[in-house]
């Protein structure tokens, strides 16, 4: 530890990672009134299709609405009609991101673009790139990958089978010749980046690299909180020594945590801001179930580090291996996370399967929390809250 590195403990990580997120008493107004609000202060959503409870980004953005918010107006403010206020480019996953925060990818983006120079040049060829601007061009909001397919006479993408016209299209959203700003309903629109961006943010992509590094990493601890190198990279997908450049550029504070191998970093603010009180499991009414795509549980080994939660996702485990169940939640009750829940919607109900307590919580504690978060969610879905007998 250097004299510039400053001690702090795990109950305050906790609390400064929790209160970056700004998760509201679901009785209060909070700090957000749309989705697209919890998506410019968030930098990042991560996107799952799967409906067993509801997508991704809906369960991310109503864990942090109030509790009058309805998931139908989630997908309508984070992709609307007219001004886009996002875009959807990659980590590792498919991942949306503020509009603003377009020029802080540049760099990776320039990464996609000299491997598409090395790897790909025989397929991702100048001719085909110009086919498919072209009939990306001819329509003012952008296409549809089956449209384009359809133009350049190729053959239909079906699932995980990619057609080439559809393998070379989702390479130049990465490389940024094309970008994906809009929905129609829930596919995907292709567009020009010429057209679909204001200029202020295209212009930005021009600053200096170290700048958009130092911002990037800026960004990163704003959300998270506290980070580690390592949490910074696998937030963004970036390689560990691009990750360290960041956050010497950034001028974070330094921290040491118990337990903990790296260095942790912060904003210098952070140190001197007010950490809420955790009132061992807190009030009832608080707690909020958390998705397993949101940025508290996203990085599996981040959150068994600073909260103790071993999480894996199991809808693609086989149903013989399954620990907890198909679709399982967190819950998150003061700056802990107390429990897990086994949950589906069918019909017009959340239907709660199996409860399950972390070990030394009591069962009585995290099931009166459960029942609270689960009416807050069912009201947010639209359905009612089916607890098991």
């Amino acid at each position: 530890m250097t004299a510039d590195t400053i001690p702090v403990t795990q109950e305050w990580v906790r609390a400064a990672v929790v209160s970056a997120q700004r998760i509201p008493d679901p009785s209060g107004p909070g700090e957000y009134s749309t989705a697209a609000d919890v998506l410019r202060s968030a930098g990042l959503i991560q996107l799952d299709p799967l409906m067993r409870v509801s997508t991704a980004q809906r369960l991310t953005c109503l864990t942090r609405l109030p509790r009058q918010h309805r998931a139908d107006d989630v997908d309508a403010s984070l992709w609307p009609q007219k001004s886009p206020v996002s875009f959807e480019a990659f980590t590792k996953v498919a991942c949306l991101f503020p509009m603003q925060d377009w020029p802080l990818l540049e760099l990776r983006r320039q990464y996609f673009r000299e491997r598409a120079r090395q790897r790909y040049a025989g397929t991702l060829t100048p001719a085909l790139r110009s086919q498919i601007r072209e009939v990306v061009g001819a329509q003012p909001r952008g296409v549809q990958i089956g449209t384009i397919e359809k133009a350049l006479g190729s053959a239909r993408t079906t699932g995980w089978n990619w057609s080439e016209v559809k393998q070379a299209a989702e390479y130049m959203v990465r490389t940024g010749e094309l970008v994906i700003t809009a929905r129609d309903g829930v596919v995907r629109l292709f567009d020009l980046p010429e057209r679909a961006l204001p200029a202020a943010v295209r212009e930005a992509e021009h600053d200096p690299p170290d700048a958009l590094r130092a911002r990037l990493a800026q960004r990163a601890a704003a959300h998270l909180g506290v980070m580690t190198a390592a949490d910074f990279a696998h937030h963004y997908h970036l390689s560990r020594p691009d990750a360290e450049q960041g956050i010497a550029l950034a001028q974070l504070a330094q921290l040491t945590v118990p337990g903990w191998k790296e260095t942790a970093y912060c904003l210098p603010e952070l140190l001197d801001a007010p950490m809420p009180e955790d009132h061992g499991l807190g009030e009832a009414r608080t707690a909020r179930l958390i998705g397993p795509f949101d940025p508290l549980l996203r990085d599996r080994g981040r959150a068994r580090r600073i909260f103790g939660f071993d999480y894996t996702f199991e809808a693609y485990v086989p149903r013989s291996k399954r620990i907890y169940g198909h679709y399982v939640m967190a819950l998150l009750s003061g700056h802990r996370l107390i429990g897990r829940v086994d949950l589906q919607r069918a019909g017009g109900l959340l239907q709660v399967n199996t409860v399950f307590p972390e070990p030394g919580v009591p069962t009585r504690s995290v099931t009166a929390r459960v029942k609270t978060a689960g009416r807050t969610l069912a009201r947010q879905l639209g359905v009612e809250l089916s607890l098991p007998s």
